[in-house]
């Protein structure tokens, strides 16, 4: 087993077999987002990415709402004088930029359950998971511009792509908020089922994942995101060399003789 970052105050980790737990902690502030939350969430995911024994992440959170974005309330504590200019973006890059790009780029598969609120940054966090199970009551927003800035962390990359351009210049520019059921209905998220569901529903996920074929799932998430950024003849490509990688893993080779043996393949996430 991998050496894991201490978490901080706000963020449990958890090792359960070949599930990695990730618990947002903070109830008290809606499961918001502090720096240092975000800097182990990068390093606890990168982690779980190259751990043998890790096979699928479970995010989820504690109390009502799964994330009301980043916490500004803490931005600054302590600081004597003014940034200079310029800091922010420069914060950005090495903290919550790399965030999102780091759920999309791991192999290992995630999958969130989220209640309540999913505001800026933690509806960011929820539409970068691979499966996103959600309350049909949850509500979701990025309300950057209705408060004078901007979206950051990805959110304007992955909104449009997900929703479609005219439903994300509703989202973004108008800052309007939907439930679940419309972002499932949108294909935002995985899923949207009752909130008394929600934990149930995403656990099955993490169950099916957890007995899949690993490689082949994490080579086919890489695929999926980066065929959206390069064209076809590099794509073909890049099937052609996941292809060789998964055929000649030990689950692809269960997989021949479970079918000459007639039975269903046991995969180890070989």
């Amino acid at each position: 087993m991998k050496d894991y970052p201490e978490p901080p105050e706000g963020l449990a980790v958890e090792h359960d077999g070949n599930v990695l737990r990730v618990r947002l902690n903070r109830p008290e502030r809606r499961n918001a987002l502090t720096d240092e939350m975000v800097l182990a969430l990068i390093e606890t995911i990168e982690a779980a990415g190259s751990d043998e024994s890790i096979r699928v992440i479970a995010l989820t959170s504690s109390g009502e709402h799964f994330c009301s974005g980043f916490d500004l309330g803490q931005r600054g504590k302590g600081e004597d004088k003014t940034p200079r200019a310029g800091s922010t973006q420069r914060r950005m890059r090495w903290q919550v930029n790399r965030l999102i790009p780091t759920m999309l780029e791991t192999q290992t598969p995630i999958v969130t359950a989220a209640h309540g609120w999913a505001i800026g940054l933690g509806l960011h966090v929820l539409l970068a998971s691979d499966f996103a199970v959600v309350a049909d009551d949850a509500r979701l927003r990025a309300p950057f511009a209705t408060m004078g800035f901007t979206p950051d962390s990805g959110g304007s990359w992955l909104i449009p792509r997900l929703a479609g351009i005219a439903r994300a210049k509703e989202l973004i520019m108008l800052g309007r908020e939907i439930n679940g059921a419309q972002a499932a209905e949108w294909g935002m998220v995985h899923r949207a089922v009752p909130d008394s569901q929600v934990d149930a529903t995403a656990a099955d996920l993490v169950d099916e994942l957890v007995s899949a074929a690993t490689v082949a799932v994490g080579l086919s998430k890489l695929l999926i995101h980066r065929g959206l950024s390069v064209d076809l003849e590099r794509h073909l490509a890049d099937e052609a060399l996941a292809i060789e990688v998964s055929s000649r893993s030990d689950d692809f080779h269960e997989h021949v003789r479970a079918r000459r043996e007639r039975r269903d393949p046991k995969f180890e996430g070989r």
